[in-house]
């Protein structure tokens, strides 16, 4: 799969830059030191071929630069062009080489290929050897750098297409799991919204009884009219309290939902637990289990019981065998906080999968609250405070 070009950083250029013109003219003063004319022939076909030589070598290192960030193939193919008759431009010429093969096309492949070997007969012809067998192993040595860069350019690309999928592997994992945290989100809210259903509906009902024995009972004392308007007034201030809560909250098509449990059923899900085989203590303040006014708000009381289901759920599937605690405390003004808590060794998974965890957080932040969830000291402990 052909990938895109990818640009070193300007100081990584000019690193890259300096290297191949240092190594570049130690290769043009040994080749041209090994061909130097006899004393007695003219030495300016000699001194000019240098001169050239060295002109299109310093072309080709200026050039590179731009092989490297702006136009690999253009830029590239030039300087591999320009090694056929200069030595001092054969390194970055290779480098050009590897670059092109790691962008990994076919075409551009060939080009690459054909244009080196154009080079290499370039410089034959212009710098002859004395028989056929040396051309032979001139240009066999020429095809097999050719093959030895080609196929360190091919490993850089297929590393570095490596490297892509991985990173975009990665990136649709992330999306993934932020797509499914915000379905645990809307689910949570979408459960929130319902449980507050069936209690918002009973107190409007409560409102309409108590109305209408208002509107057709003419021979009420006044004590108790005024005890039935302290009833409506405090069961209309819940229910419009409970209203917004529903509104703050998504809900998805409304169906028919049981009666929610409650902080007054934990108890209950304490004894399930312990029946099913795990080691479980549960305490719990009295004054959390007042029903009526002294009590904690319907909405506070079914988050605490989603919260000690949630973390004792948890305890079990992630930390088997190990003893679990709940606790619940707190105070009117104080606020509620509910903790379960569960040791956790190497050969368990101390951490869930997180979108249980999610809905807690979730709940937590629409009560007003805070969540904290994690392991510390071997232990693996959830924890949520409401307000009271």
């Amino acid at each position: 799969m052909p990938l895109p070009t990818q640009r070193p950083s300007p100081w990584k250029t000019a690193g890259i830059t300096a290297a191949a013109a240092a190594v570049g003219v130690l290769v043009f003063l040994i080749v041209r030191g090994s061909m130097l004319p006899p004393d007695d022939s003219d030495p300016l076909p000699f001194i000019g071929l240098m001169f050239l030589d060295f002109i299109l070598g310093l072309t080709a290192v200026g050039l590179l630069p731009i092989a490297l960030r702006r136009s690999p193939v253009g830029a590239g193919l030039a300087i591999i062009a320009l090694s056929g008759l200069s030595t001092l431009a054969l390194p970055a010429a290779c480098l050009c080489i590897v670059r092109l093969a790691a962008l990994r096309r076919p075409r551009l492949l060939a080009a690459t290929a054909l244009v080196f070997l154009a080079a290499v007969l370039v410089d034959l012809a212009v710098n002859p050897v004395d028989g056929a067998e040396d051309y032979g192993w001139v240009l066999l040595i020429a095809l097999g750098m050719l093959g030895v860069l080609v196929l360190i350019g091919l490993n850089r690309g297929a590393k570095r297409a490596l490297i892509v999928s991985l990173r975009q592997e990665a990136d649709s994992a992330r999306r993934e799991q932020d797509a499914r945290a915000d379905q645990a989100r809307l689910a949570e809210r979408t459960r929130i919204a319902r449980e507050m259903h069936d209690t918002l509906a009973h107190r409007l009902s409560l409102i309409s009884m108590h109305a209408g024995a208002l509107e057709y009972r003419t021979d009420l004392e006044p004590e108790t009219i005024r005890s039935t308007a302290g009833v409506l007034r405090e069961t209309a201030a819940k229910a419009a309290s409970e209203l917004r809560q529903v509104l703050a909250v998504l809900r998805e098509e409304p169906e028919a939902t049981a009666p929610q449990p409650n902080i007054s059923a934990i108890p209950a899900l304490v004894e399930s637990a312990r029946a099913a085989g795990t080691d479980i203590t549960l305490s719990i303040e009295p004054a959390l289990l007042a029903a009526g006014a002294d009590g904690p708000a319907d909405a506070t009381s079914r988050h605490l019981y989603r919260v000690a289901q949630e973390g004792i759920t948890n305890a079990q599937k992630h930390a088997p065998g190990h003893p679990v605690a709940v606790s619940l405390t707190g105070a009117p003004g104080e606020g509620i906080t509910v903790t379960v808590s569960n040791p956790v060794s190497r050969s368990t998974s101390p951490a869930p999968d997180g979108l249980g965890l999610i809905g807690l957080a979730e709940r937590a932040r629409l009560s007003g609250g805070s969540f904290e969830s994690g392991a510390k000291r071997g232990v693996y402990t959830t924890a949520v405070q409401v307000p009271w």
